[in-house]
């Protein structure tokens, strides 16, 4: 017997029965979402975003590639580049400019 004859007895047997309800749900009450902890490089820290056209993500790669280390050796992290790039901003705007670690 080919597997599609097999399904259409199958469903021809089931025709005109009614189908069992599921086992009831346990009444258990629902958890409330735990907070979510932020790792310690993220704390004492805000996330500032923006939906800008994918272009911006490739420039600011390149950039990041262009450098690659920073004087003293290290990796240079998109948040450096962000962070600097926000502080010519205010600068620029003659609004006080922020610390980046």
């Amino acid at each position: 017997m080919s597997k599609m004859s097999s399904l259409e007895q199958a469903l021809k047997g089931s025709a005109g029965k009614s189908i069992p309800d599921p086992a009831p749900a346990s009444p258990v009450p629902s958890e409330a979402p735990k907070a979510r902890v932020k790792s310690p490089s993220r704390q004492g820290k805000e996330y500032v975003g923006a939906w800008l056209n994918p272009d911006f993500g490739t420039s600011l790669r390149m950039v990041q590639l262009r450098r690659r280390k920073d004087p003293q050796g290290k990796k240079i992290y998109l948040d450096d580049l962000m962070a600097e790039a926000l502080n010519d901003l205010f600068a620029k705007y003659d609004v006080p400019t922020v610390h980046h670690e």
